[in-house]
């Protein structure tokens, strides 16, 4: 049978595809992976909940940096060796985490999952590079989305599975894990080996399926994630308030899937693999709900409509800890807090880098966003850490103890809501003052020629609508991409903000290490 050209080109660009969202598929899966173990891990290797939280912690630490300088290491090795690095190390690190489950070492686990956690960063550099180039006038919105929506659906599968697996062999969750990494490093190779053949082919089909080149989407892509921390320093109260929101949700987004399993579990009184089954939900509404969010705030251009769904977030997720921290004998069931929680987070994290556009100029996004990523895994790390303190406080997993991880939790989450409630503020009035200076010139016209009682020139009507014309014109790129006007107490105040920011992340790796070298000093 022989293919039409178009036919052809679709199954070329489908193969590219399916390369690029196989990069993130290990990755995501063996980050989702110990949650529904968390039980099994305390009762079969002793493992503390201190202990269990420096293991989620420990894939997350690396992620307080390597946002910031990942797109520049990126495009100074290039595309190829990125890649083979990336996913190499993510390999490692899920050996390393075998070995230490089957030798029964926590610290081997921590050690795996530590390495583990360098090559996510730049494998999401990779994927993305590979989409543009391919896609970069087939579809491209739809095709990053799928990439999304893959480590998304690896995530839920993960967290849905690892316990049923467990069962049949306890070792089963981390030797699938491991293959997963494995067939990513794979589809690594076979996509570097063919990739010239792959782009050649789809230029040879004619006009309009020309390819990028790999240099110019890798520059493309990492154009958007470079980060000047010079730039910080004079971005104003807004994003600083954006900044310290994203602190909020680290606090409450990420440390609760993990804990969530063996949480409920001691709550409710279930059995482990209800509480497995149930908690999966948490990770299940994002598979959805990122195309929907993504088209929803496309269609409606208003950056009202993104500080409007971040409040819906955190109303949603605050339901959740408000459900589980009620008596259980009131509540009954887990279910609502779960369905709530899945659907608040489902589409949260991506609200976070629609928003930053509107907040700072184009040309200081991709800074923005390493600063927004850096600070929100610090977040994570930290309430990971000291969730499992909070829950050793106590026998392991004792009544008292959760509920004190809830009730944190849901004052966290509550400051969290006011901290969105007021960045929508601010926003606001910033926008009334933008809206106030590029009128002012219009209105100053007006102003004159209204007053002037012989003015030289008199606006035809032509003239005049033409001049509102170019002020509102001027109205709507400043406010769609503002300028960076602030005053010298701004910047000042954005020099102290940026030391507080630079000393929480490194407060962060003396938290994890200090709490490493006490946990895991006795450890096998």
């Amino acid at each position: 049978m022989v293919l039409s050209g178009v036919t052809r080109v679709t199954l070329l660009r489908a193969l590219a595809l399916l390369c690029a969202c196989s990069l993130s598929i290990g990755g995501h899966f063996g980050l989702n992976l110990l949650g529904p173990l968390k039980s099994q891990l305390l009762r079969e290797k002793g493992t503390s909940n201190a202990q269990f939280g420096l293991l989620i912690s420990a894939s997350a630490l690396n992620s307080t940096w390597t946002p910031l300088v990942g797109g520049l290491l990126t495009a100074r090795l290039g595309t190829a060796l990125s890649s083979i690095v990336a996913t190499s190390i993510i390999l490692t690190g899920q050996v390393v985490l075998l070995i230490g489950d089957l030798w029964g070492s926590v610290r081997l686990m921590v050690l795996g999952m530590f390495i583990f956690g360098l090559g996510i960063s730049p494998i999401a550099v990779v994927q993305e590079t590979i989409i543009v180039r391919y896609f970069k006038d087939h579809g491209l919105g739809l095709s990053l989305a799928l990439g999304l929506v893959a480590g998304k659906t690896a995530s839920f599968v993960s967290a849905r599975i690892s316990f049923p697996l467990s069962q049949w062999n306890q070792h089963a969750p981390f030797f699938l894990s491991t293959f997963l990494a494995g067939f990513s490093f794979l589809v690594n190779l076979f996509y570097l080996w063919y990739n010239n053949w792959l782009a050649s082919q789809l230029g040879s089909e004619g006009e309009g399926v020309d390819t990028m080149s790999e240099t110019d989407a890798l520059h493309k892509v990492t154009a958007k994630k470079k980060v000047r921390l010079k730039d910080l320093l004079s971005m104003g109260d807004v994003f600083w308030l954006y900044i310290g929101v994203n602190i909020f949700c680290g606090f409450i987004w990420m440390p609760f899937p993990p804990l969530a399993p063996n949480v409920i579990q001691n709550r409710f009184r279930l059995d482990e693999g209800r509480a497995a089954e149930e908690s999966s939900i948490l990770l299940a509404g994002s598979i959805f709900l990122y195309p929907i969010c993504g088209y929803i705030t496309d269609v409606i251009k208003k950056r009202s409509i993104v500080h409007k769904l971040l409040l819906l977030s955190s109303i949603l997720t605050m339901f959740c800890y408000g459900w589980l921290a009620l008596p259980p004998s009131f509540t009954g069931s887990p279910l609502p807090a779960m369905i709530s929680f899945g659907l608040g987070i489902g589409f949260s994290p991506l609200l976070l880098v629609i928003i930053v556009p509107h907040l700072v100029p184009l040309q200081y996004v991709s800074t923005a966003l390493g600063a927004h990523k850096s600070i929100e895994s610090s977040g994570s790390v930290t309430m990971q850490t000291v969730a499992g303190y909070i829950l050793d406080t106590k026998s392991h997993t004792s009544d008292s103890s959760i509920q004190k991880v809830l009730n944190t939790f849901l004052t966290l989450n509550i400051i969290q809501f006011v901290g969105v409630y007021l960045l929508m503020l601010f926003d606001r009035a910033r926008k009334r003052r933008l809206l106030k200076q590029v009128r002012a010139p219009v209105e100053e016209y007006e102003a004159l020629a209204a007053n002037e009682e012989q003015p030289e020139h008199e606006p035809s009507p032509d003239e005049s609508h033409e001049l509102h014309a170019v002020g509102e014109n001027h109205s709507s790129r400043a406010l769609d991409a503002p300028e960076l006007v602030v005053t010298p107490a701004e910047r000042s105040r954005g020099k102290v903000f940026f030391i507080m920011s630079a000393c929480t992340i490194f407060a962060t790796w003396i938290l994890f290490f200090a709490s490493a070298g006490l946990e895991l000093r006795g450890s096998k």
